[in-house]
């Protein structure tokens, strides 16, 4: 009998990862690239998530920090797919940075190293500016992609 409870849960096992495995590939496949109505929102939303950020790592609220880092990444993931769909290298590259910085600011969080949190989501708006300053514009209403972008 135990070898055949030992195979059923061996089976459950495979079977359990082989769904969590599919449906991370299908909600991989299904974002989409963001069309530039939805970009303006998708910046606001990460101002402030990097300002929930920026609050979590002077309070040292490490489980939170991690909270902002699992809805910044994928949504500078969207950055870089939108980027990268309109041709812009450059673009695409601060998107690349700010991944990077996010890896870091990741490490910090788990050894719960402020410091390093700290240079981090500095690194992570210094990464963001160049960015700005190139392809966003300030209007009444908020920001834009500036016209040719």
């Amino acid at each position: 009998m135990r070898h055949t409870r030992s195979a059923q849960t061996r089976f459950i096992g495979v079977a359990l990862c082989l769904a969590l495995l599919t449906a991370g590939g299908v909600a991989v496949a299904r974002q989409t690239v963001p069309t530039e109505e939805e970009f303006g929102p998708l910046m606001t939303e990460i101002r402030f998530t990097v300002g929930d950020a920026d609050l979590h790592v002077d309070a040292r609220y490490w489980p939170e920090l991690g909270e902002d880092l699992d809805k910044l990444i994928p949504m500078f993931r969207q950055v870089e797919a939108f980027w990268s769909q309109r041709g812009m290298d450059d673009a695409v590259g601060f998107a690349q940075q700010s991944l990077a910085v996010l890896g870091d600011l990741s490490d910090a969080t788990t050894d719960q190293n402020r410091g390093s949190a700290r240079a981090a989501v500095d690194a992570l708006r210094g990464t963001c500016q160049p960015c700005h300053e190139v392809y966003r514009e300030q209007t009444d209403d908020g920001y834009r992609i500036k016209p040719g972008f």
